[in-house]
């Protein structure tokens, strides 16, 4: 007489409850896992757009801002267009070579905005703008005084890049719901950005 090998219906059943209770034990943990790396990669997005501004603000010579949709996932880099600072700027909405050879610097400059020049960027899905900290500075008053409607609209207040590489003092935070926030932080002076880790 032969012995079969085979499970009984009792191994199986114990089998299947062992691994389902280390399944409800693992997948919230892996869920949770996938929404940090989603946070730091929104995180690292932000502190690349930052850099980039202020690199592109530094080579065209041109006032950038960036401004973060609060509660919303949409960040929007845009030109700040003025005539005070035309005759440094790239794009030559004044002239350089102007001043150079003596023309008068009260003429009215037509500033051509262009609508292409505005980004906007989108993090990735889950990633919240919680709130965006600006330091007041003098130089931005200006501007923020001219950004007020946007405020109104949802956008936070604008965060600064200028022509000599330096910026605003601020924070931002990115929420990611229950799992956490980090705090991108960029520093006025040197224009450094640093990315906290992930906090509950």
């Amino acid at each position: 007489m032969r012995s079969r090998v085979a499970f009984t219906l009792l191994e199986l059943l114990l089998t299947l409850s062992v691994l389902a209770a280390i399944a409800s034990v693992v997948i919230p943990q892996v869920g949770l896992l996938m929404g940090d790396r989603k946070l730091v990669r929104a995180g690292e997005q932000l502190r690349v757009e930052m850099t980039v501004a202020r690199v592109k603000a530094m080579r065209d010579g041109r006032v950038l801002m960036l401004q973060a949709m609060v509660e919303g996932n949409s960040i929007r880099v845009k030109p700040y267009f003025s005539t005070s600072d035309a005759t440094e700027a790239i794009d030559q909405t004044g002239s350089q070579s102007a001043l150079l050879t003596g023309a008068d610097q009260g003429n009215v400059v037509a500033i051509n905005v262009d609508e292409e020049a505005e980004k906007t960027v989108e993090l990735p899905e889950g990633v919240t703008v919680g709130s965006v900290g600006v330091a007041s500075a003098a130089r931005a008053s200006e501007i923020e005084q001219q950004t007020l409607a946007d405020q109104t609209e949802g956008w936070s207040r604008p965060i600064m890049f200028y022509p000599d590489g330096s910026t605003s003092t601020a924070a931002v935070v990115l929420t990611g719901g229950e799992v956490g926030r980090v705090i991108v932080k960029l520093r006025g002076i040197t224009g450094d950005t640093t990315i906290t880790e992930v906090l509950p």
